[in-house]
């Protein structure tokens, strides 16, 4: 049986205010499609303590770090999307006791993108966010 994404995120013990879940965790949180791996931002201090604590630094990516089914990014900016990385943290949405990047946020950082797959994700985020509405 799968776990839960909460129950994924939270046995990994990160400190609160130092993380923030992004990507296709976030749509899972919110029952919109299921996630592959977990994507996850931090702050500079706590990405340098990670590093140093088991964390593989993924090849070509300075700012990027792996173990298991987990991605930390330290630096997340993709073309035209430039947001304020410790924003994106503080004003995570909590959910189950987990901060999550929110919805509007993910639809911009996949606009930026511009994959197929993230086209896909954008139009299943909206449906969703209008059926919140109605």
């Amino acid at each position: 049986m799968q776990i839960s994404i909460f129950e994924e995120v939270k046995q990994l013990n990160f400190p609160f205010g130092s993380y923030a879940v992004v990507g296709g965790g976030v749509m899972e949180a919110h029952g919109i499609r299921n996630h592959g791996d977990v994507d996850i931002i931090v702050t500079r201090e706590f990405f340098e303590k990670l590093k140093n604590h088991g964390w593989e630094l993924v090849h070509g990516k300075n700012n990027v770090i792996k173990k298991g089914n987990y991605e930390i990014d330290v630096d997340f900016k993709y073309g035209d999307y430039q947001p304020d990385h410790e924003g994106l943290i503080r004003d995570a949405e909590i959910i189950k006791g987990v901060p999550f990047m929110r919805l509007e946020e993910l639809i911009k950082f996949k606009k930026a993108l511009g994959r197929d797959k993230d086209k896909k994700d954008i139009a299943l985020v909206k449906r969703y966010l209008i059926k919140q509405k109605i």
